[in-house]
């Protein structure tokens, strides 16, 4: 706590919606309060057709101004605790529509980066945010996938035909992750766990590896979707 209290002395952290200072001990976070609340959670959730991803569930829209400074602050300045305001987000999505109580037998796999991406940026950000969400789901989070290779950054690519070239072949099954948890077999129902979805590309293509191993539903949840 004193380490948090100095640091926060020599390097005042501001909020990133209001740029109000923010005071240690009523602000762990780099949101406020009052910021915080003008987040618009999404209202229902969008059933996908033709897709390996049976539903999407989204907790806000990435063109709120807040979320989205948010989001990238979590992921490219690699402030690890927006974490938790974040996964709140989603928590108060799950609660709104009722859906806390229905994915008993589910497991959470968030979506993988790259050894060289986790590396630069201390973490995987889904992880983190899989781990807060799943605590709250009392839902096992099991690293059920790895990147086979590197790819450019969805987030650079507008266009939806080559974001999904970009990030097709990508991703394979990380059976060790079964066993590392205490799990003998593939579960049968999966949630997984993303930062943002714009295309639903990445989804999608994290979803069909995991149907083609076996994997009978499979449901996505993010923080935004744009």
């Amino acid at each position: 706590m004193l380490k948090n209290f100095l640091l926060d002395l020599i390097f005042p952290r501001y909020c990133l919606g209001c740029q109000k200072e923010l005071s240690y001990g009523v602000e762990n976070t780099q949101i406020c309060g009052d910021c915080f609340a003008k987040i618009r959670l999404n209202r229902g959730f969008q059933y996908q057709k033709k897709s390996a991803v049976k539903v999407i569930f989204a907790a806000g829209r990435y063109d709120d101004p807040i979320l989205r400074e948010a989001i990238k602050s979590f992921k490219y300045q690699s402030i690890e605790s927006l974490k938790e305001p974040l996964a709140k987000l989603a928590i108060d999505y799950l609660k709104k529509e009722n859906l806390a109580g229905k994915f008993s037998g589910f497991v959470i796999t968030p979506v993988p980066l790259t050894l060289r991406r986790k590396l630069n940026r201390g973490f995987n950000q889904s992880e983190l945010l899989a781990k807060e969400i799943g605590a709250f789901l009392n839902c096992p989070v099991v690293n059920l996938l790895k990147r086979k290779k590197f790819n450019s950054p969805q987030a650079e690519i507008p266009d939806w035909k080559k974001r999904k070239e970009n990030i097709s072949g990508v991703f394979e099954v990380r059976l060790r992750g079964i066993f590392e948890v205490g799990l003998q077999l593939l579960p049968n129902k999966i949630i997984l766990i993303d930062d943002v979805s714009t295309s639903g590309a990445t989804l999608e293509e994290a979803a069909s590896v995991l149907k083609k191993a076996g994997v009978k539903e499979i449901y996505g949840l993010v923080i935004a979707k744009g």
